[in-house]
């Protein structure tokens, strides 16, 4: 057979496939999870401290959550804002959603800051731009990012918001969750102290959190008592609405989720729209690709719903497959290995930080983890080295398989190329999924795909990813253009901004971003020229350059902000600086978010420049730090930001000095 070698045309990769040119059912996405799951009524699909659901209470529940919706006003076309992390309520409520022919537009649950004003005006941002008719909230997030603007809600023409609590499907109530307290106290406390001390701290934390909470119970009521809007708690309309009814939409290619990346040409969160045929697409290739775990099978559910690759890959794949999500709402990142020690998930979709950090943790030094049967990670990328490193650690702790990985984009829900089996090569990204097309493109041309091809002597291709794909999104929010496409030989292709080499097999490897985008270790992607646009409108700033360095604490990247000012400064005006950048440029602006803050400040007289005069980014994320920065330590888990340290750490003879 004669080639080509274009990638897009050849499509080498399809010879690793039994089966593609999938047949995708015209469905809704819930009447499409409930054919997949027949014969499944009475298995476990969700888990909750110390609560099962299964797959017949699921799709109870979404029917419950449909008849509240729709008692509201929802419809086909209604958009929903849900502010809610990782809890059934969310599954179940999005479910019921799709249902009436709604979109849920997932935003990040975790408050910016201890700055409620500012926390309030960047979700009144996407309220106003993503047109949103109703909202659903987590109990903390009313409080800290809906109270603020209430009246700014109202007059936009919001009246309901539903309030879920963390705890209303927790078998135990609170029990439960003073456990997960009292263990990640242990694992923050000193482990050179002893027992006795040890315990004290765990009972003081368990207290302190149980104080907390009442508190909270009782600052809640007070707020919902004199809110101006209509705010109703979500189990209190359950019983309201047993008798109601509601009409199932069910459209193909109707929207029914709205996702968020980053930013483009500013900092807002970029709206991700996808359609019941994207999403179902999706989940029959990762389905036919074998991402998917065995049924019966439990997962951490860990990677949130905001995020295109936890809703789809992660989540709804599991429901799909019929794996049990195990539901974890609230965590702080090292904290990962207790989460695998306690909860014994047989797959794992995670970010490279997260696992590249377990052999440092103690208490996993004798673990067994026979029970992993996959484990995936995404959103960034290892060195050969690190997965040789990784795989033999998990070998030694009795884990019968290596790391797989996958490569995706919001834009396209997350996945669109695998590694595993003989296509798993070290550093690859794997191939891509079956009714998924790949072209190298040349990334010097930007208003037009240039498709490049292999030369005779040619074992890798150069250039830029292009994809073509039922799962890409339209690329529009409502008249407005989020995403263009363009077209390559009769097929509609986005640009990834990706630069990869493919070699004749079509197995990818990444090479860069072409903006010198970046994941942080908890998957967050930096894209540099945001933060540093943001920085810039400091008076005092002359230049900024923002790279990426490896954080040891983190156990994975975060970003570094070089800074040239007009003045020369002291110790202590430096400091008041990056105060201010930090408070008063990224905390209280609307479009932009609490996780673009750089955690290290370094103050130079210039920056240095390549041979074409342009900023040598190369060199400035080579370059070691020397202990003379201003640091930016934030205090916080996937939910909450609890304090912000702002200080310099001088290092000599191996002794460390905080500078507030």
């Amino acid at each position: 057979m004669h080639m080509s070698g274009y990638p897009h045309i050849d499509k080498p990769w399809l010879k690793f496939y039994d089966k593609y040119n999938l047949e995708l059912p015209k469905l809704n996405l819930v009447e499409y999870l409930k054919q997949k799951n027949t014969s499944r009524g009475n298995k476990i699909g969700e888990i909750y401290y110390g609560n099962t659901f299964t797959y017949d209470e699921i799709w109870n529940n979404s029917d419950i959550a449909s008849r509240v919706l729709s008692s509201l006003g929802v419809g086909k076309g209604s958009r929903i804002l849900s502010i809610v992390p990782n809890i059934p309520e969310a599954g179940f409520l999005w479910f019921g959603a799709i249902q009436l022919g709604a979109v849920t537009d997932f935003i990040d649950p975790r408050p910016d800051s201890m700055d409620l004003i500012a926390n309030g005006k960047k979700t009144l941002e996407i309220v106003k731009h993503e047109k949103i008719n109703f909202i659903i909230a987590l109990d903390k997030c009313y409080l800290a990012m809906l109270k603020p603007i209430e009246n700014e809600l109202k007059e936009y023409g919001i009246n309901d918001i539903i309030i879920v609590n963390t705890t209303d499907s927790m078998l135990k109530g609170k029990a439960e969750y003073m456990k997960d307290v009292m263990a990640y106290n242990e694992l923050r406390n000193n482990r050179n102290v002893n027992s006795d001390i040890k315990k004290l701290k765990n009972y003081q934390a368990m207290l302190l959190k149980i104080k907390e909470l009442n508190q909270f119970d009782m600052l809640l009521k007070d707020s919902i008592d004199k809110s101006v809007l209509n705010v109703r708690f979500y189990h209190d309309l359950v019983k309201e609405c047993k008798n109601a009814r509601f009409y199932n939409v069910s459209e193909f290619d109707l929207p029914m989720y709205i996702g968020h990346t980053s930013g483009t040409s500013g900092s807002r969160p970029k709206p991700i729209v996808l359609t019941n045929k994207n999403a179902i697409s999706n989940l029959e290739q990762v389905i036919n690709a074998k991402v998917a775990a065995d049924e019966g099978d439990s997962a951490l559910h860990i990677l949130p719903f905001f995020a295109p690759f936890g809703a789809y890959d992660n989540y709804l794949l599991n429901i799909a497959s019929g794996v049990s999500n195990i539901d974890i709402p609230e965590f702080e990142i090292n904290e990962f290995g207790y989460l695998l020690k306690r909860h014994k998930p047989n797959s794992i979709m995670t970010t490279p930080a997260w696992i590249s950090a377990l052999p440092s943790y103690k208490f996993l030094d004798n673990a067994d983890l026979s029970f992993i049967k996959k484990i995936i990670y995404g959103g960034d990328s290892m060195t050969a080295g690190e997965e040789i490193t990784l795989n033999k650690w998990l070998k030694d702790h009795n884990c019968s398989v290596v790391t797989e990985k996958g490569y995706g984009m919001s834009e396209f829900a997350g996945c669109g190329t695998y590694a595993r089996a003989n296509y798993n090569k070290l550093e690859s990204i794997g191939i891509p999924l079956c009714d998924t097309t790949y072209a190298i493109v040349d990334p010097e041309v930007d208003d037009k795909l240039v498709p490049l091809k292999f030369k005779d002597n040619e074992d890798r291709l150069f250039g830029e990813l292009a994809i073509s794909s039922d799962v890409v999104t339209s690329g529009k929010l409502d008249d407005e253009v989020i995403v263009a496409h363009y077209q390559l030989d009769g097929a509609s292709y986005m640009r990834t901004r990706d630069l990869v080499e493919m070699d004749r097999d079509g197995i990818i490897y990444h090479k860069a971003r072409k903006d010198l985008s970046f994941p942080r270790f908890d998957g967050y992607k930096i894209k540099p020229y945001e933060i540093e646009k943001v920085i810039l409108d400091n008076k005092m700033v002359e230049n900024v350059a923002v790279v990426s360095y490896y954080d040891d604490r983190q156990k994975g990247l975060m970003p570094r902000c070089n800074l040239v000012v007009k003045k020369s400064l002291n110790e202590e005006e430096k400091l008041a600086l990056v105060k201010e950048i930090v408070y008063s440029q990224i905390i209280a602006n609307p479009t932009t978010n609490s996780r673009q803050i750089p955690s290290k400040f370094i103050f130079r007289d210039r920056l240095p420049l390549t041979k074409n005069n342009k900023v040598d980014y190369n060199y400035l994320t080579k370059e070691q730090l020397d202990g003379n920065e201003v640091n930016v330590d934030v205090e916080q888990t996937n939910l909450t930001v609890e304090n912000i340290h702002i200080y310099y750490e001088k290092i000599n003879n191996k002794t460390k000095k905080r500078i507030k």
